[in-house]
């Protein structure tokens, strides 16, 4: 080979070892480029990883509502659920205890081989299947609906003491989850181990309300016929609510039906303002009492004159010589507005207002009542106006609670003690934190005299006057009635307002007060019976 054919196949040689270096600096710079690139993406390692478990929640809850001796208002009834690995035998053990009930649900289960998990009648044995006793939030014939509350779509709380206390509840909230093995396609992998995540024993702490479940039980069952109304029962001396009823009540499970329906079952009646009739005279009557100006002696014919409008007494039937005691025990309207124009429209407007009345009262975040109304001062001057105020019609109006809260007032020797809702926090370990009021007003109302006297009075109503209906059999009890216009006509009759409110002793004096109020009806059918079957069992709980 001569020199030039030489030189020339040194030259190939470079150039293919260069070309091979060239090639495999460059695969080399492409596979560490790669690499970078995947490494870096360390969420993608993450979601790698997480391929090989399948996560299944079988229950969420939160805190728990109880009652003033810490007895659950939510969770008390409870549920077997079971969640369930989808292999064919699992499968078929869960179709033949639920008697395919979940055939569809199991079928898709089996298919796509994802875990699931089912309420189920009772539990059932099979390797893959894990059961768990899972507390319901709500039961179908929850009681105290209207203080509960309820959830929203995501669980947060809506009305009730759910929404006043939500972060409360929240705080003590609690899962069960269960975390299977599963394969690229993420089926279950049939007899691997299985991960439980139980933390229920949280929801243990929650918050208590001063309902009694005993008195709200028995509340509820007494005025189920009223229709459309309210219960209130609350306690002597410090006005803890012990049962709060709203009638017609709802399902908290049910809310877009109760939602719909046109007789508002949503509303809380307890905490909504109507006109009282005859039990506002109880004000009319403490500031006679406290000024020290009652009337000895007035004749009722029956109706009385008042700026050119005449008001009758009910039934237009004259009630003859009454004095003050006489008045509540027949429930004179004459002999009130009489009064009402010898004291002025002042003293009686400001004694609503110590008595509690036209004050809202709150209890937390979304959780209060309605104020009610009371008329301005000046329009009082009017004698038409002050008329009706004396006995409760006109510009003037109440919600049930405001009136247990007066009568408590009358109860507790003067003393007006704004209503109690919410007793507390509880821990997880069941220890009792008590929380101060919102509205949170103490006062001396009217003397312990006055007070005494009008207890006197309200015996003797209950005895032998209008209340007499509904006074519980050898029980000391004090009744006010009330019957109030509402100017709504049905078939020609005018719907009223019916009122039962009042005070039930025990052996050491007056221990509840309840109202019992039936809302726009034609007669007052159903009050007295709620009230002497509330009144009787406070007692004898």
């Amino acid at each position: 080979m001569n020199e030039r054919a030489k030189r020339k196949q040194r030259q190939m040689l470079r150039r293919k070892a260069y070309f091979m270096l060239l090639l495999l600096l460059g695969l080399m710079g492409l596979g560490g480029h790669s690499l970078a690139h995947v490494s870096g993406r360390a969420e993608y390692v993450a979601a790698a990883g997480q391929q090989s478990l399948y996560r299944l929640d079988v229950a969420k809850s939160r805190g728990t509502i109880y009652d003033c001796r810490l007895r659950p208002l939510t969770g008390g009834k409870t549920r077997w659920t079971a969640a369930v690995a989808p292999t064919i035998e699992a499968v078929g053990a869960v179709e033949t205890a639920t008697g395919g009930q979940y055939r569809d649900r199991l079928a898709l289960a089996l298919e796509d081989g994802k875990p699931l998990s089912l309420e189920v009648d009772r539990p059932v044995e099979h390797p893959c299947v894990d059961m768990f006793r899972v507390a319901s939030r709500y039961d179908e014939q929850q009681l105290a609906p209207h203080v509960v509350g309820y959830l929203d779509s995501q669980g947060a709380g809506a009305a009730g003491i759910e929404l006043a206390m939500n972060d409360a509840l929240d705080s003590h909230s609690g899962e069960i989850t269960v975390y299977y093995q599963v394969d690229a396609l993420g089926r279950a992998i049939a007899g691997a181990s299985r991960r439980v995540v139980d933390t229920m024993e949280e929801t243990g702490g929650g918050v208590a309300v001063t309902l009694d479940k005993d008195l709200q039980r028995l509340a509820e069952n007494a005025s189920a016929k009223l229709g459309k109304g309210a219960v209130v029962v609350t306690e002597v001396p410090d006005c803890q609510v012990r049962a709060l009823v709203s009638l017609p009540d709802f399902e908290p499970n049910r809310i877009g039906q109760a939602a719909g329906s046109q007789e508002a079952p949503l509303v809380n009646r307890a905490f909504s303002a109507y006109a009282p009739g005859s039990v506002f005279k109880l004000v009319t009557a403490a500031v006679e009492l406290e000024s020290g100006h009652a009337l000895d002696s007035f004749d009722c014919a029956g109706a009385l004159n008042a700026g050119g409008l005449l008001f009758n007494c009910y039934d237009g039937k004259p009630h003859g010589e009454v004095d003050l005691r006489g008045a509540i025990e027949k429930s004179c309207n004459c002999y009130f507005i009489s009064a009402a124009r010898s004291l002025g429209g002042l003293p009686v407007l400001s004694m609503a207002y110590n008595l509690g009345l036209g004050a809202r009262q709150e209890f937390g975040r979304g959780l209060y009542t309605d104020p009610g109304t009371l008329p301005e001062g000046d329009s009082l001057a009017n004698p038409r106006a002050l008329a009706n105020f004396s006995f409760g019609q006109g510009d003037v109006t109440v919600t049930p609670l405001q009136m247990c809260g007066l009568m408590n007032a009358i109860a507790s020797d003067g003393v007006y003690s704004s209503p109690k809702l919410i007793e507390g926090l509880v821990s997880a370990d069941g220890q009792l934190t008590p929380q101060k009021p919102v509205t949170d007003v103490t006062l001396q109302a009217i003397s312990g005299k006055t007070a005494g006297l009008l207890r006197e009075y309200l015996a003797g109503a209950a005895k032998n006057g209008t209340g007499a209906a509904g006074a519980p059999q050898g029980v000391p009890c004090g009744i006010k009635t009330g019957t109030a216009q509402t100017g709504v006509y049905e078939n020609g009759q005018e719907l009223s307002h019916f009122w039962y409110c009042g005070f039930v002793c025990d052996e050491t004096g007056p221990r509840y007060c309840i109202t019992v109020l039936k809302e726009s009806a034609l007669d007052s059918q159903g009050v007295a019976e709620a009230f002497r079957e509330i009144a009787a069992g406070c007692v004898k709980k």
